[in-house]
């Protein structure tokens, strides 16, 4: 299950949950979408069954707070029985110095899941600050699986977020989260 975050939208149509935006430029929904969009028939071709939260086509419409947004898509990866749920985000920081990329997991046995996408990042970004592997309870407590969150970079960093509006950075990244959540499969068979 990939879940590119942000952009829930209500009944009557409206964003509720709009994630950060570079300054006068993309928004994380966006950026976040077109990465997962990317990862998807990059699994596909590996033999994986690949879900996404919300397409291009079908937006995701199923909160009313972030809060139960964040829990619906973990519930929705419980029901489709996903192996592994994969969130998609870039940061944002009033300090706007702050960069990188960070991998963050909650539940011990996400920490294999991070430890296997994290170095592929690490590999495809070797000249961004590398923010390194975090616990934290934000990622997915209502998740069976193993799951993690991805910030991919800093959209409130000048360069940062240059970078993570560009279609060809954003296929970089993709290619390198793909790689990592192979690598993760293939050291997982069961």
């Amino acid at each position: 299950m990939l879940d590119p975050g942000h952009a829930v939208m209500n009944d009557a149509g409206k964003i509720i949950n709009f994630g950060a935006r570079v300054r006068r430029g993309a928004w994380e929904r966006d950026i976040a979408l077109n990465v997962a969009e990317t990862v998807a028939p990059l699994l596909e071709a590996q033999g994986a069954k690949v879900y996404l939260t919300r397409t291009q086509a079908n937006p995701w419409r199923y909160g009313y707070s972030p809060q139960a947004d964040n829990r619906g898509r973990a519930i929705l990866a419980n029901v489709v029985r996903a192996d592994a749920y994969i969130r998609i985000h870039c940061d944002w920081n009033p300090d706007r110095k702050f960069k990188g990329f960070t991998t963050y997991y909650y539940r011990w046995g996400s920490r294999d899941l991070a430890e296997a996408v994290h170095p592929a990042l690490a590999g495809a970004l070797p000249a961004h600050r590398n923010n390194g592997i975090k616990r934290r309870s934000f990622v997915s407590a209502s998740a069976h699986m193993p799951a993690i969150l991805l910030e991919l970079g800093v959209l409130s960093n000048k360069a940062e977020g240059k970078e993570l509006a560009q279609g060809d950075y954003q296929s970089h990244l993709a290619m390198a989260v793909a790689e990592g959540i192979i690598d993760y499969f293939q050291r997982n068979k069961s």
